[in-house]
């Protein structure tokens, strides 16, 4: 009797595996997340009403500022979860292979330029100068793109180290769409990072809230798969900054060419 051998079965285009949903984990990502942010923008806003001139000519300080107390607020649970779940991994370290800066640089510049034409495309179609808030002066304009290059430091620990970390653990599960793939979790906290941008509802017209829900989504999936590669927060936070600051930087750029 002879054997036959039968193809390789060829695997999905999308799959997920492992998967175990519990909803509480989601729940205390989401009130971490916000018992994260909103105390350390309070404190910053605290500290702002005490020079209300500085901060009101300065709003990049402000920025700054509460950007500063979040990152040390996200340190400080990531220290707690290493307690409390030791298994979680933070990707708090310096990448122990390649680092996949060049790349994460890469993609922050295309995120930057997205992120232009989704905020901007009427007044980038229009020729008018985009009203974005920010300085032009060389202080406030270096100040402002400053600000934004450090948004990596002070956002990825808490929304990829501390919140990915502990979901990745209590929802496990991998999800991949062709080659790429990432963990469960980091697919839930994209979600919920885009969820944390909820004020453009207030203050955009709804097709510009609407993008920014969705590109902030892909963005944070694409942070999730720089720090698996690369084991690290280093990849995801230059890739964050990067794309901030492009998009800042083009702006008051903008502001200044078509005034």
């Amino acid at each position: 009797m002879t054997d036959i051998a039968l193809p390789p079965r060829r695997r999905p285009f999308f799959e997920i595996t492992g998967f175990r949903f519990r909803l509480w984990p989601i729940l205390l990502a989401a009130v971490l997340m916000q018992a994260i942010l909103v105390p350390a923008r309070e404190a910053a806003r605290w500290i702002a009403h005490q020079n209300p001139d500085f901060f009101r000519a300065h709003g990049w300080a402000f920025l700054m500022l509460a950007m500063l107390f979040q990152a040390l607020v996200g340190l400080a649970g990531i220290w707690a979860m290493r307690q409390v779940l030791p298994q979680a991994d933070a990707h708090l370290r310096w990448p122990p292979g390649k680092t996949y800066v060049g790349l994460a640089a890469t993609i922050g510049v295309a995120m930057g330029l997205v992120m232009l034409v989704a905020d901007y495309w009427p007044q980038l179609l229009s020729h008018t100068a985009p009203e974005g808030g920010y300085a032009t002066d060389p202080v406030g304009a270096a100040g402002w793109i400053g600000a934004m290059a450090l948004t990596g430091f002070d956002e990825e620990p808490v929304f990829r180290g501390l919140l990915v970390g502990m979901l990745t653990v209590l929802v496990p599960g991998r999800v991949r769409l062709g080659r790429f793939e990432i963990a469960m979790g980091g697919v839930i906290m994209a979600l919920l990072f885009g969820a944390a941008h909820y004020q453009s509802f207030f203050v955009e017209p709804l097709h510009l809230a609407i993008a920014q829900q969705v590109y902030a989504f892909v963005w944070g999936v694409t942070y999730v798969w720089l720090m698996e590669r690369s084991k690290s927060l280093l990849a995801p936070i230059v890739a964050h900054g990067v794309g901030d600051a492009v998009e800042v930087a083009a702006v008051i750029g903008l502001m200044i060419v078509w005034r």
